[in-house]
This record gives C-alpha cells, sequence and structure tokens, in this order.
C-alpha cells in the first residue's frame, strides 16, 4: 500500500476485505473499497483515494512490472471532483505523489489536482478556478493574478503571468515573476531563458514601462533595487527619475513598504530607505 500519514484526529483509516475506507468513529464516510486511501484534509473536507494496477514493461533482457495509481478526490459525501478543462473535457481522474498528498492536506481553501501532467487550482468545495491547462500555477501577492508556468516549443519551462479570467497579462518569456502588489508592479526575470535578454518591468496592464539588463530583485515607482553577481555580489540602487545610481552592501534583501527594502546584515536586519539612502534597526515583533 502506498501509505502517507495523514490520520486527522476525528477521522481514522479502516481496512476490511484487503480494502481501504475512512469512518468517523463508527459512521463510514468512504467505503472500504480502494487500494490506498489518505485521509481528509486539515479542514475536514476533502480526501484522496486510489486505486492500483500493475502493467509489464518487457524488453530483450528483462521484465519490469510497474505500479500506478488512479486517484480521486471526494468529499465528506463521498462527491467525486469532476474538472473540465477549457476545451470542454472532463476528468475524474488524478496523479497521486508526496508532494500532491501534502499540498491538498494542509489548512488552505485551496489546491491543486493534476492529470495527464498538468495542474488546475481548485478549492475544497470542489469549485474550479482554473480551466486552461499549466504545468503549474501558484498564487502572488496580487490577489487578482496567478503566476503560471508552461513548456514552449523547445521544451524549456517559461513563466507567465495571468488574471483571474486567465487573460495573459505577462507573456511566457520568463523564467520567474514577482509582484510588487503595493505599488502595482510586475517584476519579469528572463535569466536562463532568454539568451541575452533583460527583465521587464510591467504595469498590471500588461504594458512594459521598464527594463534593466541587470538583474532586477525589486521595482518601485521610484526605483530599481538591481543585483549584480561578478565579480562579487552587491545591489545597485537606480533612481528612475535623476538615473543616479548607488551601491548597497547587504547579505539579504526584500520588500518591505514602498520605497523602503529590508535589508539583512550578517544576522541583523534594517529597514533600508531607499530616498534617503539611510537605514534603522528593524524592530522585533
Amino acid at each position: 500500500m502506498f501509505y502517507f500519514s495523514l490520520v486527522q484526529a476525528q477521522t481514522e483509516l479502516f481496512r476490511e476485505n484487503n480494502k481501504w475506507g475512512i469512518k468517523e468513529q463508527e459512521q463510514v464516510l468512504v467505503a472500504p473499497l480502494y487500494d490506498t486511501v489518505f485521509n481528509f484534509d486539515s479542514t475536514s473536507k476533502i480526501c484522496l483515494v486510489c486505486f492500483k494496477s500493475k502493467s509489464a514493461t518487457a524488453s530483450k533482457f528483462i521484465k519490469v512490472i510497474k505500479t500506478s495509481y488512479s486517484c480521486n478526490y471526494l468529499d465528506r459525501n463521498s462527491k467525486k471532483l469532476v474538472i473540465r478543462n477549457a476545451a470542454g473535457d472532463t476528468n475524474s481522474v488524478f496523479s497521486v505523489s508526496k508532494n500532491i498528498v501534502e499540498e491538498y492536506a494542509g489548512n488552505t481553501p485551496y489546491f491543486k489536482a493534476v492529470t495527464k501532467g498538468k495542474k488546475y487550482l481548485i478549492t475544497k468545495d470542489f469549485k474550479q478556478l482554473t480551466f486552461n491547462d499549466y504545468h503549474d500555477i501558484r498564487f502572488c501577492d496580487e490577489p487578482s493574478f496567478y503566476i503560471t508556468q508552461n513548456l514552449n516549443e523547445a521544451e524549456v519551462m517559461v513563466t507567465g503571468l495571468v488574471n483571474r479570467r486567465e487573460e495573459v497579462i505577462v507573456p511566457y518569456l520568463y523564467s520567474d515573476i514577482q509582484v510588487n502588489a503595493q505599488d502595482s508592479l510586475i517584476i519579469a526575470c528572463s535569466a536562463g531563458v532568454r539568451r541575452n535578454a533583460g527583465d521587464d518591468i510591467y504595469n498590471y496592464e500588461g504594458k512594459i514601462v521598464e527594463s534593466s539588463y541587470k538583474h532586477v530583485v525589486l521595482a518601485t515607482h521610484h526605483y530599481l533595487v538591481l543585483k549584480v553577481y561578478e565579480p562579487k555580489e552587491y545591489y545597485v540602487i537606480h533612481n528612475l527619475t535623476t538615473k543616479e545610481e548607488k551601491n548597497l552592501i547587504a547579505d539579504e534583501l526584500i520588500v518591505y513598504q514602498h520605497d523602503e527594502v529590508a535589508i539583512r546584515i550578517k544576522n541583523e536586519w534594517y529597514i533600508y530607505d531607499l530616498v534617503s539612502n539611510q537605514k534603522k534597526p528593524l524592530k522585533k515583533e
């Protein structure tokens, strides 16, 4: 049995006639019909049940037996999740892996269902949020967008940004995307995907407003924070109005608010003001 322990306090797995089900006290929630079951998530809304099959792969020298699993998501009434893609095709059979199980088992109201190598974003009330095929999909700091990934024609993984209607805001040309929701800006990184291409800054309408051949760590309406890697690592603060640049030495830099960033120097964190070039200790809450 392919088993990953996710037993919650209120429900338990049980075995009958060599098949598995789930019960709560004496009430059977999932009938013992399955070769593998994964208990309800931490919100007690959905579980994952699987049938096991074996197939032989023969070659000239050796015969290999492959075990595979076909799985269904069930709610507490044993209703199956059925999804529909943008082409109108429906499906209720999904893949399983340790990562997939860990993800649905958490306390978030969403999970990613995987079928035929494509991921779809679903709520734990079985409301389907995305219908297009994505190799991966995730939330970002702006609730109205999803960061998505797909393979391009060269079989290279590329990243784009879509809105909740799954309209493309940032095309699939980048290796990574970040969103500065405070300034309504999108940072798109080209490293490793497009040779000799720079990083681009988009507004929420999908228009490029700034670009840089240095790696962009952060963008605000007034500044770009760039990172140089060779011959040594350091940050460059680029003033978009005056075009003035100043170097900043820090071990780590993250967004704080608008024209302020949080920087780490050794083991200490500071708030660094991009306007005044002054830093002050970050108070620990």
